[in-house]
């Protein structure tokens, strides 16, 4: 299972984490981090959705591709957050998913929920790691 253990990230992803989280608080909107690090098996299984396994396609990274997968360093350079009303995630609140995107994005963080020609993934944010630390 994914962990949502913020110390598993890389130094600098852990920090934008950390400073989203009191950004977006600052807007007044809760968020759960809710994925942090998978491993190789279980980016296989997302990868398989809507492919080999039945439901929608969820990823377009394989496994040891996606930013949540450690990479080199042994971190996660990628984040998985959703807005929380009263308890209850909130998947399709436009409103409460720009003003998160935009937090990430002003505390140094890649949303994927402005990817153009990929699978954009609103709840998905990232820094990119330096070469020799990605994984082939």
């Amino acid at each position: 299972m994914a962990s949502r253990q913020l110390d598993e990230l890389a130094p600098p992803v852990y920090r934008a984490a950390l400073a989203f989280v009191e950004r977006c608080n600052g807007a007044g909107l809760h968020v759960l981090i809710y994925c942090t690090v998978r491993d190789d098996a279980e980016q296989a299984l997302l990868y398989a959705r809507g492919r080999t396994a039945p439901g929608a396609i969820v990823t377009n990274a394989r496994p040891g591709q996606s930013l949540h997968n450690p990479q080199k360093d042994g971190h996660a350079w990628a984040v998985d957050a959703v807005p929380m009303l009263a308890g209850e995630p909130r998947w399709s609140d436009e409103g409460a998913l720009m003003v998160m995107g935009a937090a990430g994005e002003r505390v140094g963080l890649e949303w994927a929920g402005r990817w153009r020609g990929k699978l954009r993934e609103r709840v998905h944010f990232q820094i990119k790691p330096p070469a020799d630390v990605r994984r082939a």
